[in-house]
């Protein structure tokens, strides 16, 4: 799969990757909906990517069994929303960032019906804690 925003020129459409970058391999998509793809990430740290292929794409990062972060991407290929659900931000858990915003002043902010529907799915079908 690839790296945590390890291309080459995302603006220009260059998705090669940066050797050395994180890599993740894919477990595969969500039925019924092709546009949210499963991951697991390769290394001790667990992060979503920066950058995804496809625009408008959506990840759900795995470790160990258990459901780490589901990250949304916007039309540029940016992340634009990050759900974390292995800690909590200020007594909530889980809880969203938006633009890879991670500043600890930034409220705790619950997903919404929607996202949390989403990762109970998730979590159901590929059988994730």
């Amino acid at each position: 799969m690839g790296s945590r925003g390890a291309f080459v020129d995302v603006g220009k459409g260059v998705f090669d990757f940066v050797q050395g970058g994180q890599h993740y391999m894919s477990l595969g998509t969500l039925s019924g909906n092709p546009n949210v793809k499963v991951i697991i990430q390769d290394s001790n740290a667990v992060k979503a990517p920066e950058y995804s292929h496809t625009a408008g794409r959506i990840y759900a990062v795995v470790k160990n069994g258990e459901l780490k972060h589901l990250a949304y991407y916007d039309d540029a290929h940016k992340q634009a929303v990050s759900i974390d659900l292995a800690h909590d931000h200020k007594g909530v858990q889980p809880h969203r960032h938006v633009y890879l915003s991670h500043n600890k002043n930034d409220p705790g902010i619950p997903p919404t019906a929607e996202e949390s529907a989403l990762i109970k799915k998730i979590k159901k079908e590929f059988h994730l804690r």
